[in-house]
């Protein structure tokens, strides 16, 4: 096999390859093997039809057409290995040149490849961190919400006031009139100043009393459950038929001891302050690999062929369909609840696809620079990691050995780059000038 032109164009490579025509003759064979399968001659069963008789019925154009496809991709696999190419797509615009006997085989093709990276700044990446200390007002509102799980409740002849939880009948009506039976009910109640509903409502029952009675509009949140009245104007009639003041729990040791497994208050503060803590910890260090994402993608501008983008759409994608499929939702249902179609969807994800596009290829150059790779016991560990995960009990050494054994070369490839893209991250990271 000859490379007689390899033309590139932005990701676009255009290759002619020769190779002797004698490697077509050579082809015939296996390419008979697989024609004759659907090949049907009288008095031959199907698959079983000799070559001669395959020949004399169907010609030998057929056989030479087939041995040629099976030539072309052997010839496209040592070129691609040769020029040192990676495809990101399947070959197009292919064409024959020369198929005569006897003569060179010449065809060419084009294919979409990786583009050239050339890695810009990654290292002294400048990126903000958000404070991870925690306020007192923080554990006070934490402390505040345990008190108000923990509130009762006792009926109350004063008119209504706010934090009190309302009891009443209800009638909604459109403001020409008509009824709307998704809001009329005979008993119903709201908590006010949680503003529910909308917070005109709300401060129209403030100050009724016990069988009151009270006609007015409001004006409907626009998120309101009840899609008919969402961010409308209704007209409104209540009859109050209960009046309960919210009575908080006193903080105090006591207190604690009985709805937790703390003895004190000030050990429930401290709980909470290293909840608090461990989650804004978390919580920074996402957004500060996200920014840091966001800032090196800045710094490495270039772009990224279609079929690129298209394949982590694709992944994207199912990735999705996996996650709302354990949840117990289909895909096209949540397309419904979106009121977008597929083609939509796509398009919202398509700028995520492309920036994960460009940024595993930066991980790849980065990793290749740096000679960052992962160690076998990282590997194993990985693997090990994900056959005991979801189990109630660990696999025994012989079937994890047995699993490891028995993985696909694809699969391990594909712990291997996680891995690696997880150690160029953290490169990333110790190299960066984070500022809190």
């Amino acid at each position: 096999m000859k490379v007689l032109k390899n033309k590139r164009s932005d990701f676009t490579v255009t290759l002619e390859l020769e190779t002797d025509y004698a490697e077509i003759e050579k082809a015939t064979e296996p390419a008979f093997k697989e024609l004759v399968k659907d090949a049907k001659v009288p008095g031959f069963r199907q698959g079983k039809v000799p070559r001669p008789i395959f020949e004399k019925r169907y010609g030998t154009e057929m056989l030479v057409q087939r041995a040629s496809t099976i030539v072309m991709n052997e010839c496209y696999k040592q070129a691609i290995a040769a020029e040192q190419l990676e495809p990101v797509d399947y070959p197009r615009e292919v064409e024959i040149k020369t198929l005569v006997k006897d003569q060179p085989f010449v065809f060419t093709l084009a294919v979409d490849v990786k583009p050239e990276v050339r890695l810009g700044k990654y290292k002294g990446l400048k990126v903000k961190r958000d404070s991870t200390a925690v306020k007192e007002e923080e554990i006070d509102r934490e402390l505040n919400q345990v008190r108000e799980y923990h509130a009762e409740y006792k009926n109350v002849e004063r008119p209504a006031q706010k934090e009190d939880l309302v009891g009443y009948a209800l009638k909604a009506f459109t403001l020409d009139g008509r009824p709307l039976d998704a809001l009329t009910k005979e008993k119903t109640g709201t908590r006010l100043g949680t503003n529910f509903m909308s917070p005109d409502f709300d401060q129209a029952l403030e100050g009724l009393c016990l069988k009151e009675t009270k006609k007015f509009k409001v004006k409907v949140n626009a998120d309101y459950f009840v899609k008919e009245a969402a961010g409308q104007e209704i007209e409104c009639e209540v009859l109050i038929n209960e009046i309960k003041e919210r009575i908080l729990p006193e903080l105090n040791d006591e207190f604690i001891k009985k709805v937790s497994a703390k003895q004190t208050v000030a050990e429930m503060r401290e709980e909470i302050r290293n909840n608090l803590a461990a989650q804004k910890k978390n919580l920074a260090d996402n957004q500060v690999r996200e920014k840091l994402i966001e800032e090196l993608l800045r710094e490495n501008e270039f772009a990224v062929p279609v079929a690129l983008i298209e394949d982590k759409l694709n992944v994207l994608l199912r990735n999705l369909e996996l996650e709302l499929r354990n949840k117990g939702l289909e895909l096209a249902k949540y397309l419904q609840v979106l009121n977008k179609d597929l083609d939509g969807l796509r398009a919202d994800y398509r700028p995520t696809a492309e920036k994960r596009a460009k940024l595993d290829l930066l991980l790849e150059k980065i990793a290749v620079k740096e000679e960052i790779k992962p160690a076998d016991a990282d590997i194993e560990a990985e693997l090990d990691k994900i056959m005991s995960s979801g189990r109630k009990e660990p696999l025994k050494p012989e079937e994890l050995e047995k699993f490891k054994k028995s993985l696909p070369d694809s699969a391990r490839k594909q712990i291997i780059n996680y891995l690696t893209e997880e150690k160029c991250m953290d490169f990333l990271l110790n190299n960066a000038k984070i500022t809190e």
